[in-house]
């Protein structure tokens, strides 16, 4: 009993708000439908936007047709989306891809992106995915790290 009391207090204390992280987290992320057929874009934090060059999720949601699939290279979507999907079937939680991100102006640029597929009571199954900059992240982790 303790231990729930202590839990419910700790929770309460912290007091972050949904708005609080998605605006200060220190990484892209987008929110989207874990669905093969229909993989439509919920959620875009401002991270992602000012990464991705989107003035707002209004704006990625008219480029992209609010998929996630136009998001990704079209040379490249289908074999990423098979690699997601690979991952996923074969009982992972998490994917791991590198591939080009379309950026607002329709240029791309190389990306790492780490999603992880949860049931939402509200959505059914989405992708909750965070994004590094591939090319910052090689300058930023050089091999002078790895060890």
């Amino acid at each position: 009993m303790f231990v729930f009391l202590f839990r419910s207090a700790a929770r309460k204390q912290l007091g972050f708000a949904f708005k609080d992280i998605s605006e200060h987290l220190p990484g892209a992320f987008i929110i989207y439908r874990a669905d093969k057929e229909d993989d439509e874009l919920f959620f875009a934090n401002d991270e992602f936007l000012h990464m991705s060059g989107y003035k707002d999720i209004d704006e990625l949601f008219r480029l992209t047709e609010k998929s996630f699939r136009n998001l990704i290279r079209e040379d490249e979507q289908q074999q990423i989306e098979s690699s997601i999907w690979e991952q996923i079937d074969n009982g992972n939680e998490n994917d791991y891809i590198h591939f080009h991100l379309r950026k607002a102006d329709g240029t791309y640029f190389s990306v790492l992106d780490h999603g992880r597929i949860v049931e939402s009571p509200q959505y059914g199954k989405v992708f909750y995915v965070l994004f590094m900059d591939w090319e910052d992240m090689h300058i930023r982790y050089n091999d002078k790290f790895a060890r």
